[in-house]
């Protein structure tokens, strides 16, 4: 709105800032001050809430970075972060164009989908729980139909603990990536596929030519939470595979929960440090992936121009 017209109507051009103010002060109070706080910490050697604390200056953030518990969490996070990418998001993005097609249980489908994402996480844990477990689980028992005697502890086992969380992690969140991409789907204009169809386009040409092109920023936005939600991720890892070698199963998150909270741990400003960095690591990859988002966006797109 001009600025004249914002004095006829007795507006300042402070006024936007003044009706966004209650919403900022929120925010600076449980986000930005928290954060800050923890930075405060991270500078000093605090084992209880009774002991006074120590400055150490950048000590924690020195011996942060030859922890190897640290790095093999921070590995696991990334091991999370690129399953998710390699199969969250390309089977929600097919089940979505699956779906696109009017089918007679279309709506029971999606509903299907999309309900593992609004159960609580403590029911889910305890749901592949029951599937993970020895002997009497789900998979137990589908394998000793070619194995008689075959048992395995898959969430206590070092080698297939993360493993077996991850699977559930990918099992709850690509319902809300399919609704995002049938959101994406929605929005693109049916006469863009009438007009392919009638020129001849196969689906696949279809799909390559004029789906995907346009689908691009909603598969950005998707990679960016995708990628973000991986790297600090915390619940399902720290209930399902609490039984497993510490180190096998840690994820960045459960690690800080540990050092801080842990009986025996009670190391703050150690926990704090690992949660700024792990803070500059989320920042870094959303920022990055924006500016390419933002840097894609500007340039021309070619491909649904390109016809089927």
């Amino acid at each position: 709105m001009p600025i004249a017209d914002d004095k006829r109507q007795g507006l300042t051009p402070y006024a936007p800032w003044l009706f966004m103010l209650p919403a900022l002060a929120v925010y600076a109070v449980f986000v930005l001050w928290p954060i800050a706080d923890s930075f405060w910490l991270s500078l000093y050697h605090w084992r209880s809430s009774s002991a006074p604390p120590e400055f150490v200056g950048w000590r924690n953030f020195q011996m942060l970075f030859h922890d190897p518990v640290f790095w093999s969490a921070l590995l696991h996070n990334v091991a999370l972060l690129v399953l998710s990418l390699l199969t969250q998001l390309p089977v929600a993005l097919g089940l979505a164009i699956l779906l696109s097609y009017p089918t007679r249980a279309r709506g029971l489908f999606r509903t299907a989908f999309f309900a593992p994402m609004v159960m609580p996480s403590v029911a889910i844990a305890v749901l592949w729980g029951f599937v993970y477990l020895p002997e009497q689980g789900i998979l137990d028992q589908v394998l000793r139909v070619f194995e008689r005697d075959f048992a395995h502890g898959w969430l206590s086992a070092p080698d297939t603990a993360l493993a077996c969380v991850f699977l559930a992690i990918c099992w709850r969140y690509t319902g809300f990536y399919l609704v995002l991409f049938m959101a994406g789907l929605a929005a693109i204009p049916e006469p863009l596929y009438e007009a392919a169809r009638l020129d001849g386009a196969s689906e696949w040409q279809v799909c390559r030519r004029i789906t995907l092109p346009l689908l691009r920023p909603v598969i950005g936005v998707a990679a960016t939470l995708s990628i973000v939600g991986s790297l600090k991720y915390f619940d399902l890892v720290y209930m399902m595979a609490a039984g497993a070698p510490e180190n096998s199963r840690e994820v960045v998150a459960t690690y800080i929960y540990r050092l801080a909270f842990a009986s025996g741990q009670g190391r703050y400003g150690y926990g704090s440090a690992a949660a700024v960095v792990l803070l500059g690591v989320a920042l870094t990859v959303a920022g990055t992936l924006h500016f390419l988002g933002r840097r894609n966006a500007a340039e021309p797109n070619h491909g649904a121009a390109g016809g089927a």
